[in-house]
């Protein structure tokens, strides 16, 4: 029996740390060695090929263009030092309908596939537009990547795709009093509000988890196939494409926790708002999908954070961590009407096995990174 095996058959021998599902297979299905997943090079995708490639895995990456030297070069530092493979495939941009079938060529003689790929930034020229930006492109290469599972003869060793959703497909108003993986966003009020990452989330899970049990049902489809969906908070943490970057200026999510800690304009004096914020630390967030993989009674939506934190709590902490932070001198929100932090059920976050960092942990680290970067 190879190392791979081994692996394999210690994870069917620990159910007492997973959520098994009432539609797990009746048999166990092949070993899963190829994987592919798309925007391969994005902030969390590189952490999930990072694992998997150390795993063993081989990876088939999808990128917008491999021969982009500049925004592959973390993945192609990852193949040198794994036992698993890398090969890159360019995929295009996801709003490109004449690259229509480019999934067929990485998806071949895979075992899984992740989908972490989603249009964040306007692709056009001029005002941005949501839904021909963000929802259409969003929606219409989720929809190429299910047809081609299903329709190339190629692909019929597909036996697990897993999504990296969004706790914004999870936001019902008003809030519950415990929020679980029961609860789901409304996509038209999402859309009104012109929250159109949140649209696109939701219904980008609804659609994914409606095609699998139709397929399933429908016999296209293995009966050991499995869907999951990693649904990720805020997810912080130093990128990977950034631990050689010499002129490394915060972006993304990372951007937004750096102008918490110094705002751009310098002399502002921050004050608590009257509201929660949940954090996952990257690498966390991360091992939560490949655990989904790997677990083979791992099924449907799986939360992915650690708590929420009263902003209160938030800016203390930061303070804490970084006493040069520019807060109010009575930062904190004091009123009558305090919200309570988000509550949540995370008992099937907890069964996928991944133990995470603490918030505290999570802001200590980028605080460092930040440092070390010469940013703070």
């Amino acid at each position: 029996i190879n190392a791979f095996s081994m692996r394999l058959l210690d994870q069917l021998l620990v159910p007492i740390t997973f959520f098994f599902s009432t539609s797990a297979a009746m048999s166990a299905p092949p070993a899963i060695r190829t994987v592919m997943i798309t925007g391969a090079n994005g902030y969390l995708a590189s952490y999930i090929v990072k694992q998997l490639l150390k795993k063993g895995y081989n990876v088939n990456a999808c990128v917008r263009n491999a021969a982009n030297t500049d925004s592959v070069k973390h993945l192609l530092k990852l193949s040198s030092s794994s036992s698993g493979k890398l090969q890159l495939f360019s995929t295009g941009d996801m709003a490109d309908k004449t690259l229509y079938g480019r999934y067929e060529e990485p998806m071949a003689n895979c075992d899984a596939v992740f989908h972490a790929a989603t249009p964040l930034f306007p692709k056009f020229q001029g005002e941005f537009d949501g839904m021909r930006d963000m929802i259409n492109p969003g929606m219409e290469g989720t929809k190429e990547l299910l047809e081609t599972i299903v329709k190339s003869p190629r692909c019929s060793s597909i036996q697990c795709l897993v999504l990296t959703s969004s706790m914004s497909a999870a936001a019902p108003v008003p809030e519950p009093p415990v929020k679980d993986e029961s609860h789901w966003s409304d996509d038209d009020a999402q859309l009104a509000r012109g929250n159109f990452y949140g649209c696109l989330k939701t219904r980008q899970e609804k659609l994914c988890q409606q095609w699998s049990e139709q397929t399933v049902q429908e016999g296209k489809l293995s009966p050991n196939f499995r869907y999951c969906a990693i649904c990720p908070t805020m997810i912080v943490g130093p990128p990977l494409a950034a631990k050689d970057d010499d002129n490394y200026t915060p972006s993304g999510t990372m951007g937004s926790l750096y102008r918490v800690i110094k705002p751009a304009d310098g002399g502002v004096k921050r004050k608590a708002r009257n509201d929660s914020m949940s954090y996952i630390d990257v690498v966390d967030c991360a091992a939560m999908h490949v655990a989904a993989l790997e677990n083979t009674n791992a099924s449907g939506r799986y939360f992915s954070l650690v708590e929420s934190w009263h902003w209160n709590e938030i800016l203390s902490t930061l303070q804490e961590l970084y006493p040069k932070i520019s807060l109010d001198e009575h930062y904190k929100y004091e009123g009558d009407d305090i919200i309570r932090p988000t509550q949540f059920n995370l008992d099937r976050m907890n069964s996928l096995g991944v133990k995470v960092k603490s918030i505290k942990e999570i802001f200590e680290e980028c605080v460092s990174f930040f440092q070390s970067k010469g940013v703070l």
